[in-house]
């Protein structure tokens, strides 16, 4: 090459290891430049949230009254934590609450909505990121299949609106407005001094809250990296530095979140802090405890630094020790002598054993692909089907988690169903658009749902979001969109006349799809045209020696007049088959679930 032409190609072609206007900031300097009263702030969730982010916002803006509208599919530890420090006037979300070892209603957040000072409304885990997307890519609706003829229709009248259909079907079409942050929170796995962000799957509501935000992205990130390294994993970059204001080192920011890293082995992942988010559940239960508890873990501590060492060296040691592939393996051994080996089985163990066997008809007869199950019994109940389906030879069917699992295969040891080592066996790692979009209510839908609920009709319409003396409990999270979008679907409650009631204060998600409910003490179907439920099926109960005493008893614990199949009969002990009952105790070692 000529001399002259060598040197126009080291000035202008060469790739400089460091490229663009250095963002780099301390938290605390990045909160108190972008943040001020009043702004509308999205926590978006990529499988994890900006935890450390939230608790220096916490501790910026304590006391202060700032108004914040919070929006995020699902407002766990770090949103009640600033409800509770007065932060927040009002919150959009699909979910609010505790999430492990399963969902249930917060005390903390009930009290704030009780008493009127936090507003809030209610969305769904698909639809909250469509709204996203459509403030992302400048739209002024965006179609949705969900929340028709739901209470949170009633609610939202303002930003959602059913039409007739402009292309001439017969259908009704619902159409969601935009949904614009001021400023969306997103902590990445590393980031180069522009803002070049690096996320890892699965990716939950994915990064349309970035591309909303008016005034752009706050990001916190486990390390910076060149811009070298940004192009060597370019696929893996979700946020462009344009979209970025400020980047700050946070070690641990998703904590106590864990943190998954497959296809970046660079980093370091680690795993999700169970101990830690049953102490803040048990926390919040007293007020006085938990204002000692925020006050410990968060407003004590000047910064991330301090917060990492009150969680000390051997726990943090320990956290990136369970994320590895293999990690369930010592945590199920560890646990195995304490897992019963009797035939004696708990209503829980009843509930999902018999809820797996209706699954595994279903599932064969109906030719089902894939199976997406909530939390609690009905994860268990899920995970069992797979397993038994594998081990006779039906090896095509897939389960799948909303925020992005698919195709994993449920590991003994705890019965989180976002437990990390869950994430290392999917076969795609997705998101909650694709998930209840694509997989569930798409064109080429052939999916089972199976949820939970904390009441039912007879119709089989379901509340999980409002009592009838206005108690808050936790929202739709995903379920409307799984009842509003899946071929067919299962429904497991426990029984009582509190939970199957004649008229629902609240509906969260309708019935039309939902085809079975499975109690503690009975199976109810759906026969005729008129959508009601019926009883067809008794579970084993002790406490009564005939079918007649049974059928009575159920019709006692059920809030409307109950109608009973003709050809009703027993279901078996499961008793019978002692390894489903082995199964589901590998898969929830210490009881959280089955133990009732």
């Amino acid at each position: 090459m000529r001399p002259e032409l060598k040197d126009i190609c080291d000035t202008y072609f060469r790739e400089d290891k460091e490229e663009g206007t250095n963002k780099l900031m301390p938290l605390s300097a990045a909160i108190k430049k972008l943040v001020r009263p009043r702004m509308s702030i999205h926590f978006s969730f990529v499988h994890y949230r900006a935890y450390g982010a939230a608790y220096e916002l916490a501790r910026q803006f304590w006391g202060k009254d700032p108004r914040f509208t919070l929006i995020a599919t699902g407002i766990l530890e770090y949103g009640i934590i600033l409800i509770f420090g007065g932060l927040i006037k009002k919150a959009i979300a699909a979910f609010y609450g505790d999430v492990y070892p399963t969902s249930s209603p917060n005390p903390i957040l009930q009290e704030a909505f009780m008493d009127g000072r936090v507003d809030l409304e209610n969305w769904t885990n698909l639809t909250i990121p469509l709204r996203l997307m459509a403030a992302a890519y400048n739209l002024r609706y965006i179609p949705t299949n969900s929340i028709y003829g739901t209470s949170m229709e009633e609610e939202n009248r303002h930003a959602y609106h059913v039409v007739e259909d402009p292309c001439g079907s017969d259908r009704k079409v619902g159409l969601l407005s935009p949904l614009q942050p001021d400023l969306t929170f997103i902590h990445g796995w590393c980031a180069d001094v522009n803002g070049n962000t690096i996320l890892l799957p699965p990716y939950g509501e994915n990064v349309w809250g970035a591309y909303a935000s008016k005034e752009g992205v706050l990001v916190t990130v486990e390390q910076i990296v060149s811009t070298d390294f940004i192009r060597s994993y370019s696929h893996l970059v979700k946020v462009p530095s344009h979209l970025v204001k400020s980047v700050s080192i946070v070690p641990f920011g998703a904590h106590p979140n864990g943190m998954f890293n497959q296809g970046l082995p660079e980093v370091e992942a680690y795993g999700e802090d169970f101990q830690f988010r049953s102490d803040f559940r048990k926390a919040s239960r007293d007020t006085n405890e938990f204002r000692n508890w925020v006050n410990y873990w968060v407003l004590e501590c000047k910064d991330q630094e301090e917060y990492l060492k009150r969680l000390g060296y051997n726990k943090l040691m320990s956290l990136k020790g369970e994320a590895g592939r293999n990690s369930w393996m010592y945590e199920i051994r560890s646990k195995s002598d304490n897992i019963s080996s009797g035939k004696k089985y708990t209503p829980s163990e009843l509930m999902a054993i018999t809820t797996s066997r209706i699954i595994q008809e279903k599932a064969i007869e109906k030719k089902y692909k894939n199976i997406l199950s909530g939390a609690g019994i009905a994860y268990l109940a899920s995970a069992l089907v797979y397993y038994w389906l594998k081990r006779n030879k039906h090896k095509d069917v897939d389960l799948m988690v909303e925020s992005g699992f698919y195709g994993y295969a449920p590991r003994p040891g705890n019965p989180f169903i976002f437990y990390i080592a869950n994430i290392h066996t999917n076969k795609i790692q997705s998101n909650f658009v694709e998930i209840l979009n694509l997989f569930v209510g798409g064109n080429n839908n052939q999916c089972l749902g199976v949820i939970a609920a904390a009441e039912v009709d007879k119709f089989g319409n379901l509340n999980s979001t409002r009592l009838e003396d206005g108690r808050y409990l936790v929202g739709s999270g995903g379920a409307n969109d799984i009842a509003s979008g899946a071929t067919e679907v299962v429904v497991v409650l426990k029984q009582s006349k509190k939970r199957f009631v004649e008229k629902l204060p609240y509906i969260t998600c309708k019935g039309d799809r939902i085809s079975t409910l499975v109690s503690d003490l009975g199976v109810f179907e759906k026969f005729n045209n008129t959508g009601e439920f019926i009883l067809s099926k008794c579970l084993p109960n002790e406490k009564f020696s005939s079918l007649p005493e049974k059928i009575q008893n159920i019709k006692e614990h059920c809030g409307w007049d109950l109608k009973v199949s003709k050809d009703i009969r027993e279901i078996d002990h499961p008793t019978l088959a002692i390894e489903e009952l082995q199964v589901i105790r590998l898969l929830d070692p210490e009881g959280y679930i089955i133990s009732s």
